[in-house]
């Protein structure tokens, strides 16, 4: 089994944090569950292997379309695979979805909307085709650059100072004052939150929130010992009991049950490393 990013053109990343492959190189021998704490990245997904199912904080077993646009999760989340994992996807800076396609990000929170709701049918055929005719992971890599690309094209988009905000959070880990993005933006606060809800999907604050979890959850992937105290102090808590308050917000268990229960990807691959396109 392997995962990989790798990183879009330079024309494109403004919009796309990275493509990935995710494969398991053959059918699993019995169901894996995979958890993925929040991130603040939304996403779009082909999925070229076996059916799979979510379950989250407002589904009980949701089964996933084959091919998806992922809106922000809130909370923790699972996955239940079985057969063949074979799954392509494009993660987008927060808010790149609502730049690129004008789409309504706020409606698509915690959910996963199938493609072919969004865009004509004839387009998602072409590269669902393609993705599944490619034999390697570079042309897998190379239809999911070119999706992008045919929309870009289309659309000619121009970033404003929400995507460069959302990027700054994003940048900080979360580990900042919004007060000062809003003082950047030559906006009222209301209207600086109201114009980042609307491409985003939540409010500055509570996004900042969530991608501090997710940084936190990204350093103690695939851990079953840590240095607490060393990890709140380096994610810039204020005291123990925030972050722990925090912590179980957004995965649903303390610290403690967290190492002890949680099976993220890094428990089962090494940690996905980065590549360039070629």
């Amino acid at each position: 089994m392997f995962y990989r990013k790798y990183q879009p053109t330079e024309l494109l990343s403004p919009y796309v944090e990275c493509y990935f492959i995710w494969d398991s190189e053959g059918p699993l021998t019995e169901t894996m569950v995979v958890e993925s704490p929040p991130n603040g990245f939304c996403s779009i997904v082909f999925n070229y292997g076996n059916v799979y199912y979510l379950q989250n904080k407002k589904y009980e077993r949701l089964q996933v379309p084959m091919q998806f646009l992922s809106g922000q999760s809130i909370y923790s989340y699972s996955l239940f695979l079985q057969g063949i994992i074979g799954i392509a996807g494009i993660v987008f800076k927060p808010a790149a979805l609502a730049t690129i396609f004008y789409l309504p990000v706020y409606e698509y929170t915690e959910e996963r909307i199938d493609l072919y709701t969004i865009f004509r049918k004839e387009v998602i055929d072409k590269y669902v085709n393609e993705i599944k005719m490619a034999t390697t992971e570079d042309q897998k890599i190379k239809c999911l650059e070119d999706f992008i690309l045919s929309q870009y094209n289309l659309q000619r988009p121009e970033p404003d100072y929400i995507d460069s905000a959302a990027n700054i959070i994003i940048e900080k880990n979360g580990m900042l004052q919004v007060s000062d993005l809003v003082k950047d933006s030559c906006m009222s606060r209301r209207s600086f939150e109201r114009k980042f809800f609307q491409k985003v999907g939540l409010s500055p604050k509570y996004y900042a929130r969530i991608r501090r979890i997710g940084y936190l959850c990204n350093l103690i992937a695939g851990k079953k010992k840590v240095d607490w105290p060393q990890v709140f102090h380096e994610c810039e808590f204020y005291d123990q009991a925030h972050f722990i308050k925090d912590f179980e917000e957004f995965t649903g268990r303390s610290p403690g049950q967290y190492l002890k229960e949680n099976t993220e990807l890094a428990n089962y691959i090494e940690k996905p490393t980065t590549q360039s396109l070629k």
